[in-house]
């Protein structure tokens, strides 16, 4: 497996249509070794740190979603990509939705996994987990933080040993990028631009995701091309709480597509 660093550091396994891994907020492309390891026999899977996020370096006066789209262009361009298969979770695939919508040519489908084309909070549970995010990103450390949200979405002994990994990695944020990438995604809206969607959309979503299922089915079906599924008894991070169901389902998809 390669680790080439440039402007933006990366994975890069295997051969065939390229597919593009996209991580969540606070997250790196270490998130998706699961689908590196069980895609790279067919396809050839490229996943990048964002900015402020991994290994890669970034700034945070700077740092903005469509900006992560325009890098991610960037790296594309690089590497000589055709028709990329796009898979995002949670903020990758709001990125995702700025890729696709902002840079049609380069991308040949879209799975956005629990994520929307809008992050605002509108409901009081929403509202209440945005204060209560902020009050632990204000006054608790980015260790203890890695830790609560492990146990909150990988939760069990089953996953003991994913939960240890993501906390070493979530520890290394540094808390003033963090908090600009976080403030960057509260507020973002894409939806003005999703009339220039023009590639497939495969809305993947789990039971227990903190947006809710129907808007992500209705998102799917508002394309000709749309798909959507759910994943029961699953949360948030999915590729790595059950990447054995999620790899199958998102295998099927992909397989449609090339």
């Amino acid at each position: 497996m390669e680790k080439l660093q440039a402007t933006l550091h990366y994975l890069r396994k295997g051969l065939g249509q390229p597919l593009l891994l996209l991580h969540g907020l606070g997250s790196s492309s270490e998130d998706w070794m699961h689908q590196i390891d069980a895609f790279s026999d067919r396809f050839d899977v490229i996943a990048p740190d964002f900015p402020l996020h991994g290994a890669s370096p970034g700034d945070i006066d700077t740092f903005s979603l469509p900006q992560c789209a325009v890098i991610i262009v960037s790296l594309i361009e690089k590497l000589e990509l055709r028709d990329v298969l796009v898979v995002g979770v949670s903020m990758g695939g709001m990125v995702g939705i700025e890729l696709a919508t902002r840079f049609p040519k380069y991308v040949a489908g879209l799975c956005v996994v629990n994520a929307l084309a809008e992050c605002r909070p509108r409901k009081l549970n929403e509202w209440s987990m945005l204060g209560s995010r902020r009050f632990l990103l204000k006054f608790v450390s980015v260790e203890n933080i890695a830790k609560l949200m492990a146990k909150q979405l990988l939760p069990g002994d089953a996953h003991a040993q994913t939960r240890d990994e993501v906390i070493s990695r979530w520890s290394k944020n540094h808390r003033e990028s963090y908090i600009a990438a976080f403030n960057t995604v509260v507020g973002w809206d894409a939806l003005d631009k999703l009339s220039n969607l023009k590639c497939p959309l495969f809305m993947l979503t789990s039971e227990f995701d903190y947006t809710p299922v129907a808007s992500k089915k209705v998102l799917a079906y508002l394309y000709p091309e749309g798909q959507f599924a759910c994943l029961p008894n699953a949360r948030h991070l999915v590729p790595l709480e059950k990447p054995t169901e999620f790899n199958q389902i998102l295998s099927k998809w992909l397989d449609e597509q090339t």
